[in-house]
């Protein structure tokens, strides 16, 4: 289950959505499907739950979904702004 590092944050404010990395000051925009994906690694639920949820949300498929997921997470991974708490 993937978790964000305790250095990052993700915030909605009224047009956009933000992650920030408060040990370097950066800020990236993310879009929808990227903020509920992260919203999302909170340590507890799965990965196969968060593919279900963008499914669902957002109307994609299976395949849609895997690959919007698989490319964020390998991105914040190598980044060490996410980890994998299993």
């Amino acid at each position: 289950m993937l978790k964000l590092s305790d250095t990052v944050s993700i915030k909605q404010d009224e047009t956009y959505y933000i992650f920030f990395d408060n040990a370097t000051g950066d800020i990236y925009k993310l879009n929808e499907i990227s903020y509920k994906i992260l919203s999302l690694c909170d340590g507890r639920t799965t990965n196969e739950n968060i593919l279900s949820t963008i499914m669902q949300e957002f109307n994609v498929t299976e395949q849609e979904a895997k690959k919007d997921f698989e490319a964020l997470i390998q991105k914040l991974l190598s980044k060490k702004y996410i980890y994998d708490n299993e």
